[in-house]
This record gives structure tokens, C-alpha cells and sequence, in this order.
């Protein structure tokens, strides 16, 4: 009778190769997995802190283009900086926020109070805001707003320099502006405003540059008249990642164009 088969099975040798085999094919699969998880951990604490500093420095440029004032460069204790050619940590600014408002009526030279008519659909003027009447060359900080909007009373800091009259005769004016500054300090980057209604903001972290403002200037020394300001911001993650990355250095570098400004003083 004739055997049933005369196959036989793997021998040791053959069994070996295809294990070995499959390991190696599943090592390469591996490290393609683990180099693109690693790339992935990689790229994202690049665009982290890249993305942070690309808004504030987006943001910092709308802010400084739409000031109403000459901006002004200031330290972290926002102390005014000058001299030629000098960084500062911030830089200080003062930005509309309504107007114009009529007066509704006269104030005599020597005191501190105005009454003007809020314009209909417009924010109500608060503390801590500066009043501007480019007619009369009259710019003050707010300290106290009393009455409704049809009749409110600002009390200035200081007592006017000059009588306002004719207003029951013509149209006289005012704007109502805020004081904003950004700071760069201990690697974070605040925007500031001057009244309690509106708390600092931070804008970006992990802020390397020290003195990232300045004025520019003409070969001359005077201020450049195209440019108001100039801003360089530069940004690394200290930190290192889970997976042993930290985001690489940017540097962001920008110049704000001057534009019309309706205040004279800071």
C-alpha cells in the first residue's frame, strides 16, 4: 500500500528566515510610525509658538496703524524711553474709542467740567479716558463722568486753559480716546489699556526679544515720516515637549506706516 503523502514540514532554518523576515518588514514599519509621530510632536511646538507670534505681531501692527497719537516708546514700568536709536520693552499709544460729541454748553476758563451730548449708538465716555477738542487745543484725561448722555458731565484732570464759547450758535466737538500700550516683559507680551474696564491681555509667550520697539529714523537722526514704529519680535519655547522638542526661533520683523493723527499730546 502506498504512503499517504510524503510532504513534509518547515525545517528550523526556513522558519527562522520568515520570522525574520516579518521583523524586519514590521521594525520598518515602526520607525516610519514613530518618525512621523516624532515629526508631528516636532512640527507642532514649532507652530505653536510661531502661530502666537505671528498674531500679536499682526495684531500689535492694526493696533499701532489706527493710533490717533504719535506712539511713544516706554520701559516695563511704562517710564517714556528717548534718545536716537533706542529699543524699549513697550510702546505706548492712544486709540479712538468714540466721537464726536457736541458740548451742550459753554465752560468758562479755570474749571474742570464739560457737558457734552453722546452721540446715539455710541459707548458712553468712563474714567480714565482722555477727552479731545482739536478746536481748542484741548486734550485731558477723564476723572469722574456724571448725568445721562444727553447731559454728561466730565470732570477733567486739570481746569481748562481756555473758555469754550458759542455753542448755543454752532457745533463744537469732541472725541473721546484711550491710552493702549504693548510690553514685552519676562518673556510675555501684555496690551495694556488705561481704564479698569478693560483688563491686560496677553498676546504671546515665550518672547526672547527684550526691547522688540523702536522709532525708526532718518539717516539725520529725525523721526523717519513714513513710519511710526518698528517692531522686532522674536520667539522660542524654552521647553522641551514629552517626545525631547522645542519649538526653533522666529524672527518677525515689521514697520507700521504712519497715518493721520488727531491727538498733539501724549
Amino acid at each position: 500500500m502506498k504512503s499517504l503523502s510524503n510532504e513534509r514540514g518547515s525545517s528550523l532554518i526556513e522558519l527562522m528566515a520568515t520570522v525574520a523576515i516579518i521583523a524586519v518588514v514590521g521594525l520598518v514599519l515602526y520607525s516610519l510610525l514613530s518618525f512621523t509621530i516624532i515629526l508631528g510632536a516636532k512640527n507642532a511646538a514649532i507652530n505653536t509658538a510661531h502661530q502666537q507670534a505671528r498674531a500679536a505681531m499682526v495684531r500689535m501692527q492694526q493696533d499701532l496703524h489706527s493710533a490717533v497719537s504719535m506712539p511713544y516708546l516706554v520701559d516695563a514700568n511704562g517710564n517714556a524711553v528717548t534718545g536716537t536709536g533706542a529699543t524699549a520693552a513697550g510702546i505706548s499709544f492712544q486709540a479712538w474709542s468714540s466721537g464726536p460729541h457736541a458740548l451742550a454748553s459753554d465752560a468758562a476758563a479755570g474749571q474742570n467740567q464739560i457737558n457734552i451730548k453722546v452721540t446715539s449708538g455710541q459707548p458712553t465716555p468712563i474714567a480714565g479716558q482722555r477727552v479731545i477738542m482739536p478746536s481748542h487745543q484741548i486734550e485731558d484725561d477723564i476723572a469722574a463722568v456724571s448725568g445721562s448722555s444727553g447731559n454728561l458731565t466730565l470732570t477733567l484732570a486739570h481746569n481748562l486753559p481756555v473758555a469754550i464759547a458759542g455753542t448755543s450758535t454752532y457745533s463744537i466737538v469732541c472725541f473721546i480716546t484711550e491710552r493702549c500700550s504693548y510690553t514685552a516683559v519676562n518673556g510675555v507680551l501684555d496690551r495694556k489699556w488705561s481704564t479698569a474696564s478693560n483688563s491686560p491681555s496677553v498676546m504671546g509667550h515665550n518672547i526672547t526679544t527684550t526691547a522688540p520697539f523702536s522709532t525708526p529714523t532718518a539717516a539725520s537722526g529725525s523721526l523717519y515720516s513714513r513710519f511710526v514704529a518698528a517692531i522686532n519680535l522674536s520667539t522660542a519655547d524654552s521647553n522641551y515637549s514629552n517626545r525631547g522638542f522645542k519649538s526653533a526661533n522666529i524672527y518677525l520683523n515689521g514697520q507700521v506706516p504712519t497715518k493721520a493723527r488727531l491727538t498733539t499730546y501724549q
